[in-house]
């Protein structure tokens, strides 16, 4: 992105490499450093205030990882769960662990280390980084530069364009976009679908009527089933 120069005034600012610690976010932004509006971070489609700093359309992928919400209302935790024999096995909620092990996408909260040699099921058949709505989930208006701003806050557990614009309480249940069970899906103002970045660098649409299996195999990097692009 030939941003060079702002990864290291983000360093600098941070004392030490950019990474997803916690408390990168704070000594980057007293600095003044960070958030930054960055204009190919965010998708023209999305209504959402398109100066807003720190605001980002484009996160890394949990795959099927489990989040469970506060709200009590939890329709999409059964697919992260053992017992369906779609070839992973349940995981922490959100992606917090410090071990690769315990994650299903490419991406987590925590900064486990992954590789692409951590993707045996193949690059080309493995979710990396897809669309969301700024205003449509509770993380991801703060800071991109920071892992618990919106780094990887996305689960395919979700189905494609989930809508949760409701208030950020849990006063709509399902719908309220603090309820992390349903909003931290992948979405966009796109009519029938998401793209999505695939580990090998291919973009897709995916549709949002897509076989739920299929989806989680696809977002999955060790599900180790025969699932490719439909």
């Amino acid at each position: 992105m030939e941003q060079a120069p702002l990864l290291k005034a983000i360093e600098t600012a941070a004392g030490g490499p950019a990474d997803s610690t916690y408390n990168s976010e704070g000594k980057a932004a007293a600095a003044g450093v960070v958030p930054v509006a960055l204009p190919y971070l965010r998708c023209p489609s999305d209504d959402f205030d398109q100066s807003a700093k720190g605001a980002a359309n484009y996160v890394g992928s949990l795959g099927p990882q489990c989040a469970a919400g506060p709200c009590g209302v939890d329709p999409n935790q059964q697919y992260c769960q053992t017992g369906m024999n779609w070839g992973y096995q349940t995981s922490p909620d959100h992606g917090n662990s410090y071990s690769a092990q315990d994650i299903r996408g490419l991406f987590n909260r925590l900064g486990a280390n992954l590789t692409f040699s951590s993707v045996p099921d193949g690059l080309s058949n493995t979710i990396a980084v897809g669309e969301v709505l700024v205003g449509q989930h509770d993380h991801l208006g703060g800071n991109w530069a920071d892992g618990n701003g919106g780094a990887s806050h996305a689960s395919t557990i979700v189905p494609i364009n989930t809508v949760t614009d409701g208030p950020a309480d849990c006063s709509m249940g399902a719908q309220s976009k603090n309820n992390w069970n349903t909003s931290w899906g992948f979405k966009s103002r796109h009519t029938g679908g998401t793209n999505f970045l695939f580990a090998d660098g291919s973009v897709h649409f995916i549709t949002q009527g897509i076989d739920h299996k299929t989806y989680q195999c696809l977002g999955c990097r060790n599900d180790n089933q025969a699932f490719t692009m439909p």
